[in-house]
């Protein structure tokens, strides 16, 4: 019954999908793919040619004296803030890491230039993800250590494996500049890796040009470059060639919520928030605080509530990352541009 499930659910989501995805009937079998493996790369791969980082280690940023315009990578839980060189992430693409009794990973995948964070609890237990060295439709596909399934990281999906059909648990990631970020977040913790020291961080990866091919029919544009609000295999798609200088705010609904989009290209911004009923305006060269409401609250960059009546408080954020755009034209059936 539950290998029918899934089947009737992979002809649903992904109605280009071929026999190939049914290699095999036992409801336990590593065999059974949600994906079509035609557009799997690199099908039969090993583990961990590229390897993941597993025990990261951590100085504070004011320690760092790099380029302030790398982009880096940055997660908040509970006020302690772990950030990450992107040239780092683009060389070992996945990161286990923790916050206290927080367990997460941090994905990147350099071909589609996406980064995601992820729940490393499956199950009731703590795991671990690797890189499979497969790629679906060119993006990344992690692999979870303890029961082997695989994952889709831009859908966020088990596409095969014990948890096939299961989405991941995802979180907020900032992907901005080195000095938004100490500026923003001066007592954040900054991953010291060999390929990122106190002084120079060097890529070993650079990420693909865009050659996205346009459908003609979901209104996105070759030459343009996309921040997506993803919700499973839809995604809503912001132009970011529409980004202004300074900080500036727009308001939008998406899959039935209420949103706010903070961007500017000064900042090397790009963030999503739920309104929360509130209504915001943007703080001009005012960070920590990129935002403050109608309650008289004021924001950081992570959605925190740092001072105001609702100190301590944090808004809620849909999964939302920046890709390549022919990434969002491949890997999601159905995707809408809004224009401000």
């Amino acid at each position: 019954m539950r290998l029918l499930i899934l089947t009737i659910f992979a002809i649903v989501l992904f109605s280009s999908c071929t026999k190939n995805e049914l290699l095999n009937t036992n409801n336990n079998s590593k065999d059974f793919w949600l994906v079509d493996i035609n557009d799997i790369i690199h099908f039969n791969s090993s583990y961990n040619k590229i390897k993941s980082l597993d025990t990261p280690y951590f100085l504070p940023i004011t320690d760092f004296n790099i380029d302030e315009d790398i982009e880096v990578i940055a997660y908040s839980y509970k006020n302690v803030v772990h950030a990450y060189p992107l040239s780092t992430l683009s060389i070992h693409e996945i990161i286990n890491d923790s916050i206290g009794d927080n367990y997460f990973a941090v994905s990147h995948c350099p071909l589609t230039s996406s980064t995601l964070v992820w729940n490393r609890f499956l199950d009731g237990k703590v795991n671990s993800f690797g890189v499979s060295g497969k790629l679906y439709k060119e993006n990344l596909i992690p692999y979870d250590r303890n029961t082997e399934s695989h994952w889709s990281q831009m859908l966020s999906l088990c596409i095969n494996g014990d948890f096939v059909g299961e989405t991941s648990q995802t979180s907020q990631l900032v992907r901005t500049k080195f000095s938004t970020l100490k500026a923003a977040s001066p007592d954040a913790l900054f991953l010291f890796h060999t390929e990122c020291d106190s002084t120079s961080c060097t890529a070993g990866f650079k990420s693909v040009e865009d050659n996205p091919v346009d459908d003609g029919n979901s209104g996105i544009v070759a030459s343009e470059r996309y921040f997506g609000i993803v919700d499973r295999n839809s995604a809503v798609l912001i132009p970011l060639s529409g980004t202004s200088d300074s900080l500036y705010l727009n308001t939008f609904t998406a899959y039935s919520k209420n949103l706010i989009y903070i961007s500017g290209t000064d900042y090397d911004l790009h963030l999503v928030f739920e309104t929360g009923g509130r209504s915001f305006i943007v703080a001009q060269n005012s960070l920590p605080v990129i935002m403050k409401d109608n309650s008289g609250n004021e924001y950081d960059i992570f959605g925190n509530v740092i001072a105001g009546p609702d100190k301590g408080k944090r808004l809620s954020s849909p999964t939302a990352y920046s890709a390549h755009t022919f990434a969002w034209e491949d890997l999601f059936n159905k995707k809408e541009v809004v224009k401000f």
